[in-house]
């Protein structure tokens, strides 16, 4: 006979060949999903430097609170004088004054010249400026001791380097 036509036993052992095929075959294992560590070069760069941009503002913050606590204090302790007087005003001020300023500098300034040191102007403090002898070393005159604290109540609220700057 010829083998012109179908040849069943050649499929029926090609079958039992690919079903053994497929039973060595293992089941699909889907991949884990991605891990939050294995980051690429640019993040780690960017989050190195907000880490670092975060760490000097908060320095930067720490150290001008660290300078403007002098003048907080000051301030505080100027309102809550009940009476004050122009010794206790003078007397702040001057304490606040030589940590900001060298001793020489403060030590030498009186009357009109400690007035000015403070920021009075001629615009705004006139009589201040006329009287300051008056005012700083008589007692009274309560309108001009308002006056007097609430330009050094201006005076302590500046900031530290606005404060030196004049020197």
């Amino acid at each position: 006979m010829s083998n012109n036509g179908p040849n069943y036993g050649d499929d029926m052992s090609g079958l039992i060949q690919q079903q053994a095929d497929i039973s060595q075959l293992k089941d699909i294992v889907e991949p884990q999903g991605a891990s939050f560590l294995p980051l690429a070069t640019p993040v780690w760069v960017i989050l190195i430097v907000l880490l670092v941009v975060i760490c000097v503002t908060t320095i930067y913050i720490w150290r001008a609170r660290q300078q403007r606590k002098p003048l907080r204090y000051a301030q505080q302790t100027l309102r809550q004088l009940e009476h004050p007087t122009v010794k206790d005003i003078t007397f702040i001020a001057k304490r606040v004054a030589l940590v900001y300023f060298p001793r020489r500098k403060i030590a030498q300034l009186s009357g009109r010249a400690w007035l000015e040191f403070l920021g009075a102007t001629e615009q705004q403090h006139s009589e201040l400026l006329r009287n300051a002898d008056r005012v700083l070393f008589q007692p009274g005159h309560s309108e001009w001791v308002d006056q007097y604290q609430q330009l050094v109540d201006d005076w302590l609220s500046q900031s530290p380097r606005r404060l030196t700057r004049h020197v």
